[in-house]
């Protein structure tokens, strides 16, 4: 447990890191086809990408986004300037409007198959995790498309994610679970979840293990100065869930 890194030892959600192990992170960002945005001078830094039709109407049909309510309206709300775990009713309907204008630019709501569209050039933006962009990245390349996949966390912000290792209260051999997290815990084979997956790594001891093409790269291993930009999500009280179950459906729908 010491070689994880101290911003990861006393998580909000579980103080003291008594019950999760963190091993991997991601962030929630934008993916894209760097050959053709640079062809069309269009910005890949920013949310606005999926949300402005003065960006949309040249990637009409070429973009898709998470089928997830919390990671698009969050998208939004970091776009609108808000936190992801705003809770003001007017601040979630401002996002939706955000969302249905840009909606009918989209070409689908995916969760998986935006890596292997990336990859092939069916599409040019995504809005998806850090780790599926690394590996339509290296799918592309493998394939010798002749564009290249490019990621980076937009400048209003994003979501990240932490992966732990957890044991489920009635599994019988919590020795042998707890031998297999120490030796995820070792720096080199804790370096092998960034260099398979394109993982952003919690573990300090893994940083001179991780290939420098990944250890380099600010889409997975952001910046000291992009931290505060980042934020996790969080449950809702009942109240809002329901808020925001009643736009998603009404997104979804229209």
């Amino acid at each position: 447990m010491k070689n994880l890194k101290a911003a990861f030892r006393d998580p909000w959600y579980d103080p003291g890191m008594r019950y999760a192990v963190p091993y991997a992170t991601t962030v929630t960002l934008l993916g894209y086809n760097a050959s053709r945005l640079a062809e069309l001078k269009l910005p890949t830094d920013t949310w606005a990408l999926i949300f402005e039709p003065r960006y949309l109407e040249k990637l009409k049909g070429k973009v898709t986004v998470l089928n997830s309510q919390r990671e698009l309206m969050a998208a939004a709300m970091k776009y609108l300037g808000y936190s992801v775990q705003e809770t003001d009713p007017t601040r979630w309907a401002e996002a939706k409007r955000l969302i249905l204008r840009a909606k009918p630019y989209w070409a689908a709501f995916s969760n998986s198959t935006y890596i292997k569209d990336l990859a092939i050039g069916n599409i040019w933006v995504a809005h998806g995790y850090s780790s599926d962009m690394y590996r339509a990245r290296q799918d592309a390349l493998e394939g010798r498309r002749p564009f290249t996949i490019d990621f980076r966390m937009p400048k209003e912000g994003a979501v990240l994610a932490v992966d732990s290792f957890v044991l489920h209260k009635s599994g019988s051999r919590g020795d042998l679970a707890h031998q297999f997290i120490n030796f995820m815990l070792d720096g080199a084979n804790a370096a092998d979840v960034s260099n398979l997956i394109g993982a952003g790594n919690p573990n300090a001891a893994a940083t001179p293990y991780i290939l420098p093409e990944i250890a380099g790269n600010p889409g997975i291993f952001l910046p000291p100065a992009d931290l505060p930009r980042l934020e996790m999500l969080r449950d809702f009280d009942a109240k809002t869930r329901r808020l925001l179950s009643r736009m998603w459906t009404e997104i979804k729908v229209r």
